[in-house]
């Protein structure tokens, strides 16, 4: 996890430190400024160091220059790279725009080809990486968040699109062409989970291969984070899991306790695995609702179905989850950990929130029931957008404040596309019907249906 910043309009009576404020917490490792007075070019780079050895960006080799935050996966498939940023300028040189095409991972890039005068702005599959980008007066400005951009006097800022290249002339910022990067097969023809499964293992190992001793986890009773948490164990990779329970209004009941003990007691029987219980408490939400709000710039919630007028509108910062994460960070830095594995994307792909029609939350599109035909609801609004925007921003923002790395295994494009091949019928088969069958090969504790936890 990294942050970036690049604007055409560099301002030299901006403060850097204040211009940097929110983009260098998700680097705390390393900060490189990069300045051309006589073009009004400004590049800075956050670095947080997770995969291979320490490399400072930006990336440049003679009239190309890459910033880059996140990770790639398939880096040596490429080469024999010592980091997986270093690809990126060669894969440009080798395929041309289409080299974003090429990579597997979590990723915001920006790659500036003076010499063609173009900019290439990309995000993977889900743009799990914030980016936001601006086009004012032929003026360019790109950055992971939103306000350095503002602090520059950029107008008409938006947030990058997922799944997505844009490709600018940078003389005077005009669009000239943008692409989807990976497309979607909605096919459904597999009548197995099977590949379901190996890609779902895979997408744990890829994700674990590096910084294992600094993994953690937030578990609950729910689904998403107890898949995580079996996968681990499985693979008997080092980890550490940190359970919020309890509620601050005590008639509120979020957890199965059966089956957060049942967990625990499994982590219990491993070598290389840990847990602790952290208990919700007045002043500790209190307290980290104000350090996210220090520490986070604003972002609002909009949160809505397709199927209904249900619209909802809110700040980052007074959604609940965002306290306890910072809780659970908190302890885990303090811990030295800093790779954090997230659940985020289970609900939104796997279930719709529902199931069979019925909704488990307002939001909710198509009550998880999956049409024969796919392309009728493909892509459905919180599949993309919505709630996975807005919780991508929650996990982000906070994880990201405290100099921690997150990663989504179900926002895997590979764990998406094997769900999206499954016949219609297995996907309604059972409430998250992936995760279902999955949790009885494994014999792992769940309640069937229940939507607690996360």
């Amino acid at each position: 996890m990294c942050s970036i910043l690049f604007s055409t309009k560099y301002n030299k009576d901006i403060n850097l430190d204040d211009l940097n404020y929110h983009n260098q917490f998700r680097g705390p490792d390393d900060t490189c400024v990069s300045i051309d007075e006589t073009n009004g070019f400004m590049f800075i780079h956050n670095l947080l160091s997770m995969t291979g050895k320490f490399t400072r960006q930006p990336f440049i080799d003679n009239d190309v220059i890459c910033l880059y935050n996140g990770e790639i996966y398939n880096y040596k498939d490429f080469g024999n790279y010592d980091s997986d940023g270093e690809c990126l300028i060669d894969l440009y040189k080798e395929y041309g725009i289409d080299f974003v095409k090429k990579l597997d991972g979590e990723f915001a890039i920006l790659l500036l080809d003076f010499k063609n005068d173009i900019a290439i702005m990309a995000t993977d599959p889900f743009k799990i990486k914030p980016l936001f980008y601006s086009i004012d007066n032929n003026e360019f400005g790109c950055s992971t968040y939103s306000t350095p951009l503002n602090m520059l006097g950029y107008n008409n800022i938006q947030k990058a699109k997922p799944n997505t290249a844009m490709i600018f002339k940078l003389s005077d910022a005009t669009l000239l062409d943008e692409f989807t990067i990976y497309e979607f097969d909605l096919n459904q023809h597999k009548t197995s989970f099977d590949d379901w499964n190996k890609a779902f293992e895979e997408s744990i190992k890829k994700r674990t291969s590096n910084s294992v001793q600094s993994i953690f986890i937030g578990l609950s009773s729910g689904y998403d984070s107890g898949a995580i948490c079996c996968e681990l164990l499985k693979n008997n990779t080092p980890f550490k899991a940190y359970s919020v329970l309890g509620a601050c209004d005590p008639r509120i009941i979020h957890e199965n306790s059966a089956i957060i003990d049942s967990r625990h007691s499994m982590i219990t029987q491993s070598e290389k695995a840990d847990f602790e219980t952290l208990w919700k408490k007045t002043e500790l939400y209190n307290a980290h609702r104000d350090l996210v709000q220090r520490g986070t710039e604003e972002f609002i919630y909009t949160i809505e179905s397709s199927s209904s007028n249900y619209k909802e509108r809110r700040k980052l910062i007074d959604d609940r989850a965002s306290s306890w994460l910072s809780l659970v960070c908190t302890h885990a830095i303090n811990d030295g950990r800093k790779l954090y594995l997230s659940g985020l994307g289970a609900d939104e792909i796997f279930s719709d929130y529902g199931f069979g029609g019925i909704k488990k939350t307002q939001h909710s599109n198509f009550g998880g029931l999956f049409p024969k035909d796919l392309s009728t609801i493909f892509p459905w609004n919180s599949f993309y957008h919505s709630s996975m925007e807005s919780y991508l921003a929650k996990e982000e923002y906070v994880s990201g404040m405290h100099g921690v790395e997150t990663r989504y295994p179900f926002l895997d494009k590979k764990v998406v596309q094997e769900f999206l091949w499954l016949d219609h019928n297995l996907k309604n088969s059972q409430y998250k019907s992936v995760l279902d069958n999955y949790f009885i090969e494994n014999n792992y504790p769940f309640n069937r249906g229940e939507k607690k936890g996360f």
